[in-house]
């Protein structure tokens, strides 16, 4: 599989003479898509997988998962190894690291913690990936817009929150973030969380789902009747904040380059403060978002990765999952069932959702 040899050649780099996979996230990178987890709200799953410079890959588990995971689940062909439920698996490891250098995605038993180092691994995605990952795009934007175009005045946050779960169950995904906000709580707050409140005038909701490993995030918004002037202008900023976010990329930008043009972006729209509220995305992949953009992020955009921008000013939002690819921007979560605005921007014109009149 791709991702393994990926991880191989870092290791080939190394000091180290194997690394413990344990966390869900990374058990799904390299298997494409195989859940290693029982419990849903768990970081680290049942079973863990050593693998070695010498190309040997083992699969450690107790007694209660290890035939599953051997027979159902085991792609990478690994060796399985079978501990009893009443004995711990730490057991097992300490004789692999026992005078050993490994590493491992956790720091588990004193070894060298190197998640740092696997998340760029993981963030380049491969033709299996980019295809699902449009797939699940469509998917979940179809879930939210079909639960706010049909959301109506009187309906409570927490109904329209639970339409959205219900569906991405539906569709196998894990609704990992779901936020439902209406009236003056989008003004308050950043973040929504669903209350019992009954929707009035207005509905914003936001999802982050995740499918195959691969995490997703949107946003709309729908006003019932009337968008006050002032709301229209700052979607309009917004939408143009947004706009430049997504054509301003470039394979190998520097991050920290790219900051300092979104900041004079929001100064050129009139709100210069604005992003210090709230956070503005960063790439995904394997993690909602693998980490968030700050003045101080090293590193460089790179093609072939997810991206999720969130620009907002007081009461509006942009969000959507793209990928940087062939030098263009490639919205993943864009339908044609929700009203875009054409943004001309310096960078380039884009489609942007808007807000929704019902």
């Amino acid at each position: 599989m791709e991702n393994l040899e990926r991880l191989r050649e870092w290791l080939d780099t190394t000091p180290y003479e194997g690394i413990i996979i344990s966390r869900r996230d990374n058990f799904k990178w390299l298997t494409q898509g195989i859940e290693n987890a029982v419990v849903a709200n768990t970081e680290i799953g049942v079973c863990l997988l050593v693998i070695k410079k010498d190309g040997t890959i083992d699969l450690i588990a107790d007694s209660s998962d290890c035939p599953r995971m051997e027979q159902e689940k085991n792609v990478l062909h690994a060796k399985c190894i079978l501990v009893p439920w009443y004995e711990t698996i730490d057991t097992i490891l300490k004789k692999y690291c026992k005078g050993k250098a490994y590493a491992s995605d956790t720091g588990l038993l004193h070894t060298v913690c190197v998640q740092d180092e696997l998340i760029p691994l993981r963030m380049l995605l491969n033709e299996v990936e980019l295809r699902r990952y449009r797939k699940l795009g469509q998917e979940c934007a179809a879930i939210v817009e079909t639960a706010v175009k049909e959301a109506e005045p009187g309906q409570t946050e927490k109904e329209v929150a639970e339409r959205i779960k219900m569906d991405c169950i539906r569709y196998g995904i894990s609704p990992d973030c779901v936020l439902v906000g209406s009236d003056e709580r989008i003004l308050n707050y950043r973040h929504p969380m669903p209350e019992d409140k009954r929707i009035s005038h207005s509905l914003m909701a936001v999802l982050g789902g995740e499918k195959y490993g691969l995490n997703v995030s949107l946003t709309r918004m729908v006003y019932f009747g009337d968008i006050p002037q002032y709301i229209r202008k700052r979607m309009q900023k917004t939408q143009f904040i947004f706009a430049c976010m997504q054509n301003m990329m470039q394979d190998q930008m520097k991050y920290q380059d790219y900051w300092e043009q979104l900041k004079r972006i929001y100064k050129e729209a009139g709100y210069p403060d604005e992003w210090k509220l709230h956070h503005q995305g960063g790439p995904t992949g394997y993690g909602c978002r693998e980490f968030i953009l700050t003045p101080f992020t090293p590193g460089y955009l790179k093609e072939g990765q997810a991206y999720a921008w969130n620009p907002t000013i007081q009461g509006t939002k942009c969000e959507e999952t793209t990928c940087l690819f062939n030098r263009k921007v490639e919205i993943l979560t864009r339908t044609k069932e929700w009203p875009c605005t054409l943004i001309h921007t310096p960078y380039g014109n884009l489609d942007v959702a808007g807000i929704l009149r019902k």
